[in-house]
C-alpha cells in the first residue's frame, strides 16, 4: 500500500515537473477553429476547397495556405487575422 501511494506520489511529481518545463507558446488561434465568425468567413471556403480534409482541423488549415490564391477575400482576412 505504502509502496503504491509513494509510486503514484513520484509520478504525479515527474508529470507536473514535465508540464511545468514545457514552454507555453501562446496559439496563433484561439481554438483550432477560431470564432464562430471565423467559421462563418470559411466554411464554404472548406468545403470547396479542401472537403476532403473537414474534420481534421490541421489539415484544413494546411489546405487553406496551399490555396491561399483561390480562398474568398473573408477567409483569406481569416488567416492573415492569425498571422498564417
Amino acid at each position: 500500500m505504502v509502496r503504491t501511494i509513494l509510486a503514484l506520489v513520484a509520478g504525479s511529481v515527474v508529470f507536473s515537473s514535465v508540464a511545468i518545463a514545457q514552454p507555453r507558446f501562446p496559439s496563433p488561434i484561439p481554438n483550432s477553429r477560431g470564432t464562430a465568425d471565423d467559421q462563418q468567413a470559411c466554411e464554404r471556403d472548406a468545403k470547396r476547397l479542401c472537403k476532403d480534409y473537414l474534420g481534421d482541423d490541421m489539415a484544413v488549415l494546411s489546405c487553406f495556405q496551399a490555396k491561399r490564391s483561390r480562398l474568398s477575400p473573408g477567409c483569406r482576412g481569416v488567416l492573415e487575422k492569425y498571422g498564417q
